[in-house]
C-alpha cells in the first residue's frame, strides 16, 4: 500500500470502523454511508455512526446500489436517495432498519382520496405504511417502487433499547428507492426550533374543564369551586384532572393598577376571588384535582401605559405603538421581562398552579413585534428573538414539570418551549366552531405528539347532542387536549355519560406526515356563518347553540380536491392500537359534511385486505358481523359520527368491545389471556358503576360459565352475527369503595362443539 493509499484509508473509515464511533449529540445534516460485504451479500448504510439500513440479498445476482454522497440530491433541506437493483430474476431480500429508542411507523404523506387519516397507540407496524420516523434524531426514512411487507407486527427493542423493524422486499432489475431526510421536521417542514435531542414536550393525556365558555368574565371563585366539586364527583374517576381558570379573574382594564407592574396585576385577583390565587388553588387540590390558570400577553389599559411607558414599544415618532388585538406592546427586552413577566409566572407557580395557558401570543408576534418590523424599527430576526425570549422567560419560571399551553394558532417560533398548541380559533357550540375542530384537527394532525400536543380548543357540550358526541369522540380517540367548557347546568345525565365514555383521551400519535395543506378553508372567524368576532359587550355571556343547514356547511368548506369523495378529507380516521391486551383498529366516520352510504375498503384504513375482521359499532353497542376486504356503511347526517372497533377474527373467543370507553377498550381492560378454553380479562373500573363487555364467540364454541373476582357479573343473550357466530354481552358491576377505581378479574369459560376441530 502506498503512502497515499494509506492516508486515504485513514481518512475514509469503512463501515465497521465507523460503527466504533459514538453518535454525535446533534444528528448531522449528512448522508448515510454505504458498505458492501461481498461474502455475506449484505449492503449496509450507516447514519450518525449507527447502523441504519441493512439489506440481505439471497442468490448470486450482481447487486447495484448508490454510493454514499452520490445519493445526495439536495443539501438543505437535506435529501439522500438510495437505490438498489440486481441482475437476474427477482428475489425476496430482507431489510432491517435500526432506529433510536423513540421511533414510529409513519406514512410519508398526508391521507389521500378515500384514505383514512391514521394515528397510532403503541408502536405498531402497519400494512402499506412505507416510512419510519426516528423522533429522537428527527430522521425520516421512506421507500418506494417494489412490493414489500413487514415481517413483524411492531417495532421491537434490541438489547440496548433501540428499535428495530424488519421487512421483506421483492427486488430485481427495476430500481427500489429509499429516501433519507435528516432534520425532517426542522428543515423539510420548517419547524427549526424542533430539537428533540434536547427537549421533548410533556405528552401525557390532558383532560379538564375551562371556565371561559362556561362563564366568560362572570367567573368567580364560587363558580370555580362549584365546578371543582361537580367534576370531582362525576368525572375525576374517569380521568378528568384539571380545573383551569380562564379570562375574567383579573381586574379590568388590564393592568388595572397603574402604579404596579404587570406581574403584580396578574397576581391580584378581582373581588369575586376573595381567597386569592393560593386560596383557590388549595381548594381545587383538596378536591383531588389540579389547578390551571390563564394569562395573556395583551396590555389594554391606556392609563397604565401612559404611567409606565419605558418598557413598551414606541413608533417612529416616539409615541406608544398600538397593535390590533393587543393594543400596547411589551418590548420584550431582558429588563422588561425581568420586571414585568418573570415575577408573575414565578408567582403563579409558587401559588400552586400546575397548568398554564398563555393567550394572545400570536398578537404579540404579528400585531405587536411585527408591527415594529413594518415600520422599520426592528428586523424580522429581532422580532423573533424577542418573541422567543418572552416564551423562554415563561418556561424558565413555571419550571420543567408544569404543563404549558400556547394559545392560539400554530406558531413555529414556540416549538420546543410549550407542551401543547391550540391549533384553531375559539370553539363555540355552533357548527362553524365544531366543524372547525374536526377539520383543523385533520389539517394539523401531522404535528400531533411530534412537536406538541394538539389542542382543538374546548368542547362545548351544550351544542346539539350528536355534534357534541362527535367532537368528544374525535378528541378522545386522537388523544388531543380534552377540555370541556360549559356552565354546570348544561351537563345533563346523557351528556355526562358520553363524556365519561370519552375519558381519558388516548396517547395517540400521528402516523402520517407531510407539509401543511392550505388548499381548503380554515374554519375560523367566519362572520357570515354565525362565527362572529366577539365585541366587548359580548364577553359577559357565553354563546348559545345555533342551528346549521347542510348547504351552509358546504359553503363554509368551499371547493377542494376530495370534497366529492364518499369520505371527504377530515371525515375518515383510523387509530391503530397495539397494547398489552392485543391489537385492533378504531375507525371513526365524522360527518364534517353529510356522508352518503358507501363501502369502506379496509386497505384504505391500512388494514390487511386479505384478512377477515370483526366489526362492532360503539355508540350503537351493536356487533355488525364479520367482513373481509370491505364493509357497507350507512349515511350520516351533518355532525353525526360512527365509531367502529375492527379486530382480526380469531378461531377462538376474544374481547370484542366494551361500553366503558370509545377506544373499546384501551382504558379499563388491563390484561387479556386465552388458556384452556378460558378467556380471562383483568379489568379496572370506576367504583360503583356498571359496564358491558362484549366477547366474540366464533363458530364451534358455546358459553359454559362466567365467573369473576371482586366483580358482580351477569351474562346476556348471544347476539347473532351470522350462523353460530355472535357477540356475548356481559354486565359487570364494579363494587363501591373508598377510592375512585377498583380492579377485578372476569373469567369466561367455553366448551367446544363436537364438530369443532
Amino acid at each position: 500500500m502506498t503512502e497515499g493509499e494509506a492516508k486515504k484509508k485513514r481518512l475514509m473509515p469503512d463501515e465497521a470502523n465507523r460503527l466504533l464511533l459514538h453518535a454525535v449529540p446533534v444528528p448531522p445534516l449528512a448522508h448515510a454511508y454505504h458498505h458492501w460485504d461481498e461474502n455475506r451479500r449484505t449492503l449496509t448504510y450507516t447514519y450518525n455512526n449507527r447502523r441504519l439500513i441493512s439489506i440481505q440479498f439471497p442468490g448470486s445476482g450482481r447487486v447495484s446500489f448508490r454510493h454514499g454522497s452520490d445519493g445526495t440530491l439536495q443539501g438543505l433541506p437535506f435529501v439522500q436517495q438510495i437505490y438498489v437493483m440486481l441482475t437476474g430474476a427477482n428475489v425476496t431480500a430482507t431489510v432491517t432498519l435500526e432506529l433510536s429508542h423513540d421511533a414510529v411507523n409513519m406514512r410519508p404523506a398526508r391521507a389521500g382520496s378515500e384514505q383514512a387519516i391514521i394515528g397510532q397507540v403503541g408502536r405498531p407496524l402497519l400494512p402499506g405504511v412505507n416510512g419510519l420516523y426516528d423522533l429522537h434524531q428527527d430522521l425520516m426514512i421512506s421507500w418506494f417502487g417494489h412490493k414489500w411487507e413487514w415481517k413483524e407486527a411492531r417495532l421491537r427493542p434490541d438489547e440496548n433499547g433501540n428499535l428495530i423493524a424488519t421487512m421483506e422486499v421483492e427486488l430485481g432489475p427495476k430500481t427500489w428507492i429509499v429516501k433519507i431526510k435528516p432534520h425532517y421536521y426542522r428543515t423539510h417542514l420548517g419547524y427549526r426550533y424542533h430539537k428533540p435531542w434536547e427537549r421533548r414536550p410533556n405528552l401525557k393525556p390532558i383532560a379538564g374543564w375551562c371556565t371561559w365558555e362556561a362563564y366568560r368574565r362572570e367567573v368567580s371563585e364560587e363558580k370555580v369551586l362549584e365546578g371543582a366539586d361537580f367534576f370531582a364527583r362525576h368525572l375525576r374517576a374517569y380521568g378528568l384532572e384539571y380545573i383551569q381558570i380562564d379570562d375574567g379573574f383579573e381586574k379590568l382594564p388590564f393592568p388595572a393598577d397603574t402604579e404596579k407592574t404587570i406581574a403584580d396585576n396578574w397576581l391580584e385577583m378581582k373581588a369575586e376571588f376573595p381567597s386569592g390565587h393560593a386560596g383557590v388553588v388549595n381548594r381545587i387540590k383538596e378536591r383531588g384535582l389540579q389547578p390551571g390558570i390563564w394569562t395573556s400577553s395583551s396590555i389594554y389599559n391606556q392609563d397604565w401605559a401612559d404611567a409606565q411607558p419605558e418598557f413598551l414599544l414606541k413608533d417612529e415618532s416616539g409615541e406608544l405603538l398600538l397593535g390590533d388585538w393587543i393594543r400596547y406592546v411589551l418590548d420584550c427586552t431582558p429588563e422588561a421581562l425581568e420586571k414585568h413577566v418573570a415575577p408573575y409566572f414565578r408567582g403563579l407557580r409558587e401559588a400552586g398552579y400546575t397548568y398554564f395557558k398563555i393567550d394572545g401570543i400570536r398578537h404579540l408576534l404579528y400585531d405587536g413585534l411585527q408591527e415594529a418590523v413594518l415600520r422599520g424599527l426592528m428586523s424580522n430576526d429581532e422580532a423573533e428573538r424577542r418573541f422567543r425570549r418572552f416564551l423562554e422567560c415563561g418556561r424558565r419560571e413555571i419550571g420543567p414539570d408544569s404543563y404549558w399551553l400556547s394559545s392560539w394558532g400554530v406558531l413555529t417560533q414556540m416549538v420546543g418551549l410549550c407542551d401543547a398548541c391550540r391549533i384553531a380559533q375559539d370553539a363555540m357550540p355552533n357548527w362553524a366552531g365544531m366543524q372547525m375542530q374536526i377539520v383543523e384537527s385533520a389539517r394539523w394532525f401531522f404535528t400531533h405528539r411530534i412537536l406538541y400536543l394538539n389542542d382543538p380548543d374546548h368542547v362545548c357540550v351544550r351544542a346539539p347532542f350528536e355534534w357534541s358526541r362527535s367532537v368528544l369522540s374525535l378528541v378522545s380517540l386522537t388523544g388531543q387536549l380534552f377540555m370541556l367548557s360549559d356552565a354546570l347546568q348544561e351537563y345533563d345525565e346523557q351528556r355526562i355519560r358520553v363524556i365519561q365514555q370519552c375519558l381519558p383521551p388516548l396517547t395517540t400519535m400521528t402516523c402520517e406526515t407531510g407539509p401543511l395543506n392550505t388548499d381548503y378553508a380554515a374554519f375560523t372567524w367566519t362572520k357570515l356563518h354565525s362565527f362572529a368576532v366577539i365585541k366587548d359587550k359580548d364577553v359577559r355571556e357565553p354563546f348559545r347553540p345555533q342551528p346549521a343547514e347542510d348547504q351552509e356547511a358546504c359553503n363554509m368548506a368551499g371547493v377542494w380536491e376530495t370534497l366529492n369523495d364518499d369520505h371527504p378529507f377530515s371525515s375518515l380516521w383510523a387509530v391503530h392500537l397495539d397494547t398489552e391486551i392485543g391489537r385492533w383498529c378504531v375507525v371513526g366516520r365524522w360527518a364534517s359534511l353529510p356522508l352518503r352510504a358507501s363501502k369502506l375498503k379496509f386497505a384504505n384504513l391500512t388494514l390487511d385486505p386479505a384478512r377477515e375482521y370483526l366489526v362492532f359499532d360503539f355508540w350503537k353497542q351493536e356487533y355488525l358481523g364479520r367482513f373481509a376486504g370491505e364493509m357497507q356503511c350507512p349515511a350520516l347526517p351533518l355532525g353525526h359520527c360512527q365509531i367502529l372497533a375492527i379486530r382480526a377474527a380469531l378461531d377462538r373467543p376474544q374481547l370484542l368491545s366494551s361500553s366503558r370507553h370509545v377506544s373499546q377498550d384501551a382504558v379499563s381492560v388491563k390484561t387479556q389471556s386465552w388458556r384452556g378454553n378460558e378467556l380471562t380479562l383483568g379489568l379496572e373500573g370506576v367504583c360503583g358503576t356498571r359496564e358491558t363487555y362484549w366477547v366474540h364467540v366464533p363458530p364451534g364454541f358455546e358459553l359454559a360459565t362466567v365467573t369473576g373476582e371482586n366483580l358482580k357479573l351477569e351474562a346476556g343473550r348471544l347476539k347473532a352475527g351470522g350462523g353460530h357466530d355472535g357477540a356475548l354481552p356481559i354486565q359487570v358491576e364494579f363494587p363501591a369503595g373508598d377510592g375512585d377505581r377498583t380492579q377485578g378479574v372476569l373469567v369466561v369459560t367455553f366448551t367446544r362443539r363436537q364438530s369443532a376441530a
